[in-house]
């Protein structure tokens, strides 16, 4: 809370000297919902723009998909994609393109170039405060993602079709793309026609104008709202193509807003949270975690309570 006071001014002769104005500034840190709601207001997206969040419950992590986070896995991509399709053909059976392929994996937990997003602040907040043993005493952060309205892909966009389909590629195939200099190269080159190859395997109609900025960019996409997840933690994504990682200055017209949440203050605000229906029943809906939540609420019995059967 800051203070500063205005010059005096004159009326009717005399001279009437201003109380101070204050000045609320929003919050360093996310110590409660207070705190975020002074956060949320002072942060409202200008015309045309649109504020998507996400959570970090250790303020080291990077804006990187579990794909990139090691080597082996960017090296078997395309295998795992395979892999999963292959071993559960019926789990994949209405997807229509490699990026709803994609979020599937995501949702079983296997790495992928897909960073979680969110439009609910709340949620973004619940992962920032959902610890693990490792983390627990640990500083998280909730970002915030400011974008262009206009900027945000379909499911079914083009755009993310040429980047999805980089899941296709191996390793060395994609190392030959970064050496490309220009969409014209792109376009004559045999590693082109190999990516064009995938694109029309699910959109016939595709010309072949891949745009070799699309492929090194980084997307913010909005997913069908069919799977339960996504609908329960009103998702969206990020889906990187030859960056394997988003930096707060960057060229993709992202800008990068992150506030503290203190480990000390995680226990409360996950508390706070669950008093208005954020919590893992509301944002995990299978059956599971349904069940670990459950049991996670039963307090624990003193012993000399216990009574036999």
């Amino acid at each position: 809370m800051t203070s500063s006071r205005p010059p005096p001014v004159a009326w009717r002769g005399l001279v009437v000297p201003l109380m101070p104005i204050k000045i609320k500034k929003p919050p360093a840190g996310i110590k409660s919902l207070t705190d975020l709601f002074a956060l949320l207001g002072k942060s409202q997206p200008s015309t045309g723009y649109v504020n998507l969040y996400r959570g970090h419950s250790d303020r080291s992590y990077k804006l990187q998909p579990s794909l990139f986070r090691r080597k082996e896995h960017r090296r078997v991509e395309k295998s795992i994609l395979r892999e999963l399709i292959a071993i559960q053909p019926n789990e994949f059976r209405d997807d229509r393109t490699v990026f709803e392929q994609l979020v599937r994996m995501q949702h079983y937990g296997l790495p992928t170039r897909l960073l979680d997003l969110t439009y609910n602040p709340l949620v973004g907040l619940y992962f920032a405060c959902l610890t693990k043993d490792d983390d627990e005493k640990v500083d998280g952060e909730l970002l915030m993602f400011k974008l262009r309205k206009s900027s945000i892909k379909y499911f079914d966009s083009d755009t993310v079709s040429c980047v999805a389909n980089l899941s296709n590629l191996t390793g060395p195939q994609r190392d030959e793309l970064r050496a490309v200099q220009n969409s014209g190269e792109l376009k004559s080159s045999d590693i082109g026609d190999r990516l064009l190859h995938f694109i029309k395997a699910e959109k016939a109609y595709f010309l072949p104008k891949i745009e070799l900025s699309d492929l090194k960019s980084v997307l913010a996409v909005r997913p069908k709202q069919t799977n339960q997840r996504i609908l329960a933690q009103q998702g969206a994504f990020l889906i990187f193509g030859l960056r394997t990682t988003l930096q707060d200055a960057n060229d993709f017209g992202i800008q990068v807003v992150r506030t503290k949440v203190p480990a000390s203050a995680k226990k409360k605000l996950l508390d706070e949270l669950d008093g208005i229906n954020i919590h893992a029943n509301a944002l995990f809906p299978e059956i599971e975690s349904a069940a670990k939540y459950i049991m996670s609420k039963i307090p624990p019995l003193d012993q000399s309570d216990e009574r036999p059967d």
